[in-house]
């Protein structure tokens, strides 16, 4: 019997702001590692302002699992930095006014 592996790496680069990169690799690396189950390897790196997810996998589901898990990981904490940025402006802008008004 052979051993068959599927492999897949996923780039996600020029990420804005700039330190999203930062955010996302502090927020998803203590728990990408976890992603693999036994006979499967993840790697997760950061590159100025892209990220790297490599994975090894025996089976194709399995790889299929991993990569959407991932995506969705980078996807919603990439939607909370917007959402924090947001509200900060908006904040901001509140003072702002609160401070004209004065």
């Amino acid at each position: 019997m052979t051993s068959k592996s599927c492999r897949a790496e996923i780039r996600i680069g020029k990420l804005a702001p700039a330190a999203a990169a930062d955010i996302i690799y502090s927020a998803l690396a203590p728990d990408v590692h976890k992603l693999a189950e036994k006979g499967e390897r993840t790697a997760f790196s950061r590159t100025g302002s892209s990220l790297v997810f490599k994975i090894e996998t025996g089976d194709i589901a399995s790889l299929r699992a991993n990569v959407n898990s991932f995506l969705r990981l980078v996807d919603a904490s990439y939607r909370c930095i917007g959402s924090a940025a947001s509200a900060a402006k908006t904040t901001a802008k509140a003072k702002d006014r609160a401070a004209e008004r004065k």
